[in-house]
Parts: structure tokens; C-alpha cells; sequence
């Protein structure tokens, strides 16, 4: 959208992209002030210099002088203004582009509490924050990412709280991300991650401004990109899987009861596919008599190995799950759970598989969920498991386990072991992991990431 004009006996060109400016703001902060003021025998360059100071006034305000750069500023919401005569040109933001709601969380669903979450402005997720810290100490840095097609993004922190070396390891880090353009959250996410080849994910991510608020008191960096509802932070550590918002405002028993009822759900989503294919191909005798007839019964009329089953039965969850979840969301639900019905029903009384297996992974399913934000590390370990529990048995199995404990044991984030503060032990810390205390012993300790212990942020930074 062009715009030419005679203002002060010069020749000017208003230049906007139509939908992403404000028309009302375009109309009063540069269209009448440039007609209602009139400076007399001004050159091009001085002119421009006036429009600068005293004509138009606005919050955003750029100069540019390459067509990368008006490019850039047009496709932003700007509004250019060029004076002819002059080798550069004027930006102005008057953004004015449909911007969703802070609505509820859908992947962060609580029953108590506040409703609102992130969106895909990056400006409005920076206000969303600053709403919840009203402090000084909280610094949002902003920078551009991407060799093509730059992308805001901020890298926000309290100063007070958070240890410098790890801002600093944060932005080189994302400033060595040889990117085009940033389209999303997980593109940078990788970047920040762990070296060390592993399932799990040493990177948090939220929707919520509140989870990220506690995070950044905690001493954690936080790192919001344009387009992307999502904000994420380092150091993310294991036991952050198994808290939930509600733990805070539920009484203290009730919370430390979830917690550890999370726990046990991620034993039994992780192990109890691959125990029940380890016993009952190796280890009958484990198995009470009665129990092992029924099974035996049912399985006789199976022309599948019980691990061949499990898997089979496995990967037909994650297909319908999958197809549950690219739907829409009103067909998605009737599919996974018409599907699930009517397939395993089917397949069990057509003899494929036996009723035990398909309750094994009923339950497996149903626990995987209740720690949703590891549900992609634990799909693939699981698969894992029973292929080691057809092939070596309980003793596999227990292999298997310990080789995972000790690779969460060796993952480290920007200096912070992943497996903390439960290894390195960190007793002061404990209060908030297995369990949840009350408020009044919470609020008398001082729980910080930097001050756990195997904390070595200073070598990290080194790396």
C-alpha cells in the first residue's frame, strides 16, 4: 500500500503492507502531522531529521538503508516513510495485525489456578511476564536469529536470581545456531540441549506465564521466540516431570500423594510391558499358579510370541493415537477411543492377541499420561524394554534400567546435572521432589539451581 504526498515542499512515500498495520494509528501519528506542520526551506536530510524529533512521534521508531532492511520492516508492521532526496528511510510500528486471545492452556491443564497462557507474539508474551514479576531485576535481551529471515527472540532472566555465565552460555549458544530463520521453539531447543545422546530432554517448555514466572525465581533462563506460544528454559531437571500446577495450591498431603502416585505411574508405563514379556517367557515360576493358567489359556490361542504381541499391540496404540491427535479434535476423539474399542475387542476375539496383553498395555497407556511431558521418552524405552525382556529376561531388563539411570545420572544443562538434587544429593532441596511440604517450611528455604549441588556452571561456560 503506497501513498504519495507533498508535505513542507517535499516529495514523500508512506509504505505499508495492508492487514498488518493499524489504519487509525497510520492515519493520526503520520498522515496528519506530516499535513498540519509545515518547516520552509529545509533540505531532504533535515526534513527527515524533523519527522525524527518533533513530527512523528511513536513508540517504535527505526531508521533504514537497505531493502533487506524496509523489507524486513514492512512484512513487521511497520510503516516506512520515505522523503525523496534522502538515502534512508524512517520505520514506524504501528502494528495492527489479528492477535489470538491469552486463553486457557491445553497442554497444561490444571483445576485451581490462573487460566491464561502465552501466545504467538512475542511482545505480548514479554508483557505476560512482566505482569507476574514486577521487578527491575527481570531483564528481557532481545535478539535476531537467522541468517535469511531474521526472527525475534528474548532471552529473559532476573539478574538477582540467575547466574550470569549461564546468560551468557544461553546466547552464544543460540547466536552459533547456524539457522535460515527460526520457525519455532524446538528448532532452538536442540541448540541448548545436552551433548550426551540421550531420551530424555534437558530443556523445559511452558505456555503458562505463571510456571514460568516460579522457573525464572528459581534462577532458571528463559527463551521466548516470535510465532510460538511456547517459552523455553535451562536448566530443566528430571524431578520437574513429576511436579504439576495443582501440587501448589492442593493441601500438602494430597500433593505429596500425586507426586509420588507419578512416580510409580512412570515405573509402570516404563517397566511393566517388558517385565510382563521377561516372566512369562523366562520366569514362569514367578507368576501364582492360577494367574499363570488364565494367562497360559489365553495365550494358547495366539499364533503370536507374547513380545511379538506387545509390540505389535503397542505400535497399533501409537497409530491410533497418532491419528487421534492430526485429526480434528471433535473426529480425534472418537476415533482413538471407537478405535481402541472396537480393534481391541476384534482382536481378541478373532484370537491375534490375548486379553491379558491388551490389559498390560491399557494400563501402560493410562500411566503414561498421568507424566505427560515425558510421554516420547518413555513410548520409545518401552519398546525397548520388551525387545531386551524377550531376549534376556528379568536380568535384561534390570540391565537395561540401570543403563538408563545412569545416562539421567550423566546429562548435564548449562552446568546443572539433569538428575538433581536427587543425584548429587541435595537434601535442603527435597522438599519440593518426592513430596511436596507445606508452605511454611517451603518458604524458608532458599531454592535456587545454582546452589545445588554438583552445580559447575563455571565449566560449562568453558566448553
Amino acid at each position: 500500500m503506497l501513498k504519495e504526498i507533498n508535505a513542507s515542499n517535499h516529495n514523500i512515500i508512506v509504505c505499508s503492507m495492508d492487514g498488518l498495520i493499524d489504519s487509525l494509528q497510520l492515519s493520526q501519528m503520520i498522515m496528519e502531522p506530516m499535513f498540519s506542520t509545515h518547516f520552509d526551506d529545509t533540505s531532504a536530510e533535515e526534513y527527515l531529521s524533523l519527522l525524527q524529533s518533533d513530527i512523528l512521534h511513536c513508540m517504535e521508531q527505526n531508521t533504514f538503508t537497505s531493502f533487506e532492511q524496509a523489507y524486513y520492516f514492512l512484512a513487521s508492521g511497520f510503516a516506512l516513510v520515505f522523503v525523496d532526496g534522502c538515502s534512508e528511510g524512517i520505520a514506524l510500528g504501528i502494528q495492527g495485525w489479528t492477535r489470538r486471545d491469552t486463553g486457557e492452556s491445553k497442554t497444561e491443564a490444571n483445576v485451581k489456578g490462573a487460566k491464561e497462557c502465552f501466545v504467538e507474539s512475542i511482545n505480548d508474551n514479554k508483557a505476560l511476564l512482566r505482569k507476574r514479576l514486577k521487578t527491575h531485576h527481570l531483564k528481557q535481551k532481545q535478539i535476531k536469529l537467522g541468517t535469511s529471515i531474521p526472527t525475534p527472540v528474548a532471552i529473559c532472566y532476573l539478574d538477582n536470581k540467575a547466574d550470569m555465565s549461564v546468560v551468557r552460555l544461553v546466547e552464544d549458544k543460540l547466536k552459533n545456531a547456524n539457522l535460515s530463520t527460526v520457525s519455532d521453539y524446538g528448532e532452538l531447543a536442540s541448540f541448548l540441549d545436552s551433548d550426551i545422546l540421550s531420551f530424555f530432554s534437558s530443556v523445559g517448555n511452558t505456555e503458562r506465564p505463571d510456571v514460568l514466572a516460579s522457573k525464572l525465581l528459581e534462577g532458571r533462563v528463559a527463551v521466548m521466540v516470535e510465532g510460538t506460544p511456547f517459552v523455553i528454559y535451562v536448566p530443566y531437571l528430571f524431578s520437574d516431570n513429576f511436579s504439576a500446577l495443582d501440587d501448589y495450591d492442593n493441601p500438602s498431603i494430597f500433593s505429596s500423594f500425586m507426586r509420588l502416585l507419578r512416580y510409580f505411574s512412570f515405573v509402570i508405563s516404563l517397566l511393566l510391558p517388558g517385565l510382563f514379556v521377561a516372566v512369562g517367557t523366562f520366569h514362569q515360576e514367578l507368576i501364582p499358579t492360577n494367574m499363570l493358567f488364565l494367562i497360559a489359556s489365553n495365550e494358547a490361542n495366539t499364533p503370536f510370541s507374547l513380545a511379538s504381541e506387545a509390540v505389535f499391540v503397542h505400535l497399533l496404540y501409537e497409530i491410533m493415537r497418532e491419528g487421534g491427535l492430526r485429526l480434528p479434535e471433535n473426529i480425534g476423539h472418537a476415533v482413538s477411543i471407537i478405535g481402541g474399542i472396537v480393534i481391541g475387542d476384534a482382536a481378541v476375539s478373532a484370537g491375534i492377541i490375548g486379553a491379558p496383553m491388551l490389559i498390560i498395555v491399557a494400563i501402560t497407556a493410562i500411566s503414561s499420561y498421568v507424566i505427560y511431558p515425558m510421554y516420547e521418552s518413555i513410548a520409545v524405552l518401552r519398546i525397548l524394554f520388551i525387545i531386551v525382556g524377550a531376549f534376556l529376561g528379568i536380568y535384561g531388563i534390570m540391565l537395561l534400567a540401570a543403563m538408563v539411570f545412569c545416562n539421567i545420572c550423566a546429562l548435564n544443562t548449562v552446568g546443572v546435572p539433569y538428575s538433581a538434587p536427587i543425584s548429587p544429593l541435595t537434601i535442603s532441596s527435597l522438599g519440593d521432589v518426592f513430596v511436596r511440604e507445606n508452605w511454611k517450611k517451603l518458604s524458608k528455604r532458599k531454592v535456587e539451581i545454582n546452589n545445588l549441588r554438583g552445580s559447575d556452571i563455571s565449566d560449562s561456560t568453558k566448553q
